[in-house]
């Protein structure tokens, strides 16, 4: 149908707010399609913001100006500017400068660690209830944590532990028989397992095995909603989820490092036995080498290290994403952590085993 004064139309002198309403309601046509081939603007004489957006609109539309007065074409070409302005910084990516991304990456790393203490503050308060209130603390779930990140776990650790025992013996046994020593390789086993090598070793099965679970567990909850759950009921998951999983891993990490460390000791005189000695001997070796306080030590690094490593592995599991790819991302964070945490204590015990004396 064809749009009334469709080949020209006349604007006024004034184009300004009251004016604009008034002249489109007296031609409801304009806006909508098809548009007029052309305007006669030589009358224009005062535009404001409202009169420019109605200008722009119309040349957006493919509406000729004709006879548009250069003050006012003068205008409408920067809006046109300012608008085109507009839409590129708005899809064009900003970017940011070495100050702006050094204090962003600050912030996160201060927030990172704020969050990570108040979690350590939450378990440990929660921890310590439990203690004063038994009633408080999940059986059920402490039992089922400990079956599967223990007692479950201690065909593989045992392996190990023997296959490292056997390896060490059998490594330090050729370079100690140049010197006519590979009597001492009972010895050389025994200190380096008690001390550092089957904690470390276990530390970091642990972390693989048990971090990681703990992790997926609760990072597939999060994706479930299911602690959103706990939350909406007023359950802080924390409690219910976090720290019976975390006491399981502490106390199950003492009882896997002194399995390790015995199976590695056996390979040891597996290797002892094979050079010609007897099992005496291998066990004089050992009392010789070895003491109390080694064994107070490790015992004490194994709950430290075993805290460590499943607290981790909850935390990685909580903080995770609401897919599958983020669960799979907090499961890795879990293990690089607490390789990485377990490497950090364990330089800290060195040092602070070295000025006690030990």
């Amino acid at each position: 149908m064809p749009v009334p004064e469709a080949q020209s139309l006349r604007l006024p002198e004034t184009l300004d707010r009251p004016a604009v309403t008034d002249w489109v309601a007296r031609r409801p046509a304009l806006l909508r399609a098809p548009f007029p081939k052309s305007l006669d603007c030589s009358a224009l004489k005062r535009v404001d913001s409202a009169g420019l957006a109605l200008l722009i609109f119309l040349r957006g539309r493919g509406v000729a100006l004709d006879g548009l007065p250069d003050g006012v074409a003068a205008s409408l070409r920067v809006c046109e500017e300012a608008a085109a302005g507009v839409g590129d910084a708005a899809s064009a990516p900003r970017r940011e400068g070495f100050v702006t991304a050094l204090g962003r990456a600050l912030c996160e790393t201060f927030a990172a660690w704020g969050d990570a203490l108040a979690y350590l503050g939450e378990l440990l308060w929660w921890w310590g209830a439990s203690l004063f209130r038994p009633r408080l603390f999940r059986w059920g779930d402490f039992c089922v944590a400990f079956y599967r990140g223990g007692v479950q776990a201690l065909p593989v650790v045992g392996l190990i532990g023997f296959l490292l025992g056997l390896i060490l013996a059998f490594q330090s046994a050729m370079p100690l028989r140049m010197f006519g020593a590979e009597g001492f390789v009972g010895g050389l086993v025994g200190i380096a397992l008690v001390r550092e090598l089957g904690l470390i070793i276990t530390a970091i099965l642990v972390t693989g095995r048990t971090g990681s679970a703990f992790a997926a567990e609760l990072g597939t909850m999060k994706v479930n909603e299911e602690i959103d759950a706990l939350e909406t009921m007023g359950l802080r998951p924390v409690r219910f989820l976090v720290v019976p999983r975390v006491a399981a891993g502490t106390f199950a990490l003492p009882v896997l490092a002194l399995f390790a460390t015995l199976c590695g000791l056996l390979g040891g005189w597996f290797v002892m036995a094979i050079l010609g000695f007897t099992l005496s001997y291998f066990v004089d070796q050992l009392t010789a080498f070895v003491g109390i306080g080694d064994l107070i030590g490790s015992f004490a690094k194994s709950f430290v290290f075993g805290f460590a490593v499943s607290a981790v592995g909850c935390r990685c599991g909580l903080t995770a994403g609401r897919d599958a790819g983020a669960v799979g991302t907090a499961t890795t964070s879990a293990v690089v952590l607490g390789i990485v945490l377990t490497a950090v204590l364990e330089g800290l015990f060195a040092v602070v085993f070295f000025a006690m004396g030990w």
